[in-house]
């Protein structure tokens, strides 16, 4: 057998942790904040697990978040217009999970996260 991409063994990781997290009750009902992060662009979503749907998401792709492609002040310049979707959808009192997507919290994904919290999202 071939050896896993790294991006392979992501989503086998991306999807262990997701079966952890959905087979847990008290995890299942909360909120998820995902993210995926390009080469080029950076993205987030809500996600709620008991109607399966997303809610809102926000890309490096928009206008109000467009910086220069998808390094770490592009992440941080996503956190504010995220947080902001989230208040006019007034999701912001809500508990969350973040979900990593099986990146390392780490660079871009940490920085998103980070000024997120400053923005006053609780996970």
């Amino acid at each position: 057998m071939a050896k896993q991409t790294r991006n392979q063994a992501r989503i086998v990781k991306h999807k262990r942790i997701l079966n952890k997290l959905t087979s847990n009750l008290s995890t299942n009902q909360k909120l998820r904040i995902g993210v995926y992060k390009s080469l080029n662009h950076f993205y987030a979503y809500v996600f709620d697990p008991v109607s399966a749907k997303t809610l809102t998401s926000a890309t490096t792709l928009k206008k109000e978040a467009k910086t220069k492609g998808g390094n770490i002040q592009a992440a941080q310049a996503l956190a504010p217009v995220f947080a902001a979707k989230l208040k006019e959808l007034k999701l912001d009192q809500n508990d969350f999970i973040f979900d990593r997507s099986g990146y390392l919290y780490h660079g871009r994904v940490k920085a998103f996260a980070e000024t997120l919290r400053q923005q006053g999202i609780k996970f």
